[in-house]
């Protein structure tokens, strides 16, 4: 199976603008993040941006990148935009603000995408304010892995217990959705050409289109999370936690 990782690189992202372009350790986001996806996999591997200063920066590190246009509402649009100029069984959506990225879940991704046409990972929560923070989306699978739903709340609710009691993190296994995807070819192509689902649209989540829809998405648990970077708050962490990490 050709598999080609694509790195979404918006350069007007809402919350800290020019994110990917920001400097850790003298190299730009984008740079780590390229960086840590190149040896799984290698040359098949590109940057799809919005404007011209990420390609140069791409580019100037000695990376590949290509224009895509602006009006992408979500990665998955833009990797799409991709496949249509290059032909591959498959695609990683590798998000471009996670500096810290493993490399042994890009693995996974690929592993997943042996057996099923959707995929994703997802990760156990330990911390109760996690749990509890609408900014982590959470997710709910069957016994196979499958997806049931995702959610910006509390999902299953804990009927007996308070919501502040961290007893709950003990009882039952919650877990954080981790933001990457792997796509067949002809499941991209249908998904990116869906309708908007009144689901997507209360919770601001794209992949709870594709499950409307009746598409399945199947999850692997990891036990590693890079934290990614949306506000400059998270920025200024990262910069911290590079000078042990990068």
């Amino acid at each position: 199976m050709r598999v080609l990782g694509v790195i979404p690189a918006r350069y007007h992202s809402q919350r800290l603008p020019g994110k990917v372009l920001l400097p850790l350790r003298g190299k730009p986001i984008v740079q780590h993040v390229y960086e840590q996806a190149q040896p799984v996999f290698g040359s098949d591997l590109l940057v799809a941006t919005d404007d011209m200063r990420v390609v140069e920066a791409v580019e100037a590190f000695g990376g590949r990148a290509v224009m895509t246009r602006s009006t992408h509402l979500s990665g998955t649009e833009r990797v799409g935009e991709v496949a249509e100029k290059f032909i591959y069984d498959a695609y990683v959506n590798i998000q471009a603000d996670e500096p810290f990225i493993d490399q042994e879940q890009l693995r996974a991704i690929l592993r997943l995408l042996q057996k099923y046409p959707l995929v994703s990972l997802m990760s156990r929560l330990h911390k109760l304010e996690e749990l509890l923070s609408p900014s982590v989306v959470k997710v709910v699978v069957n016994k196979e892995g499958k997806a049931l739903y995702f959610s910006r709340s509390l999902v299953p609710h804990p009927r007996d217990f308070p919501l502040t009691s961290s007893e709950i993190l003990t009882r039952y296994k919650y877990f954080r959705h981790i933001g990457i995807y792997g796509y067949h070819r002809s499941v991209l192509m249908e998904i990116v050409m869906l309708s908007p689902a009144p689901l997507e649209e209360v919770e601001q989540l794209e992949q709870l289109r594709w499950l409307y829809h009746g598409y399945s998405i199947y999850l692997q648990e990891t036990p590693y999370r890079g934290p990614g970077i949306d506000t400059q708050e998270e920025y200024e962490m990262a910069q911290r936690l590079a000078e042990r990490l990068l």
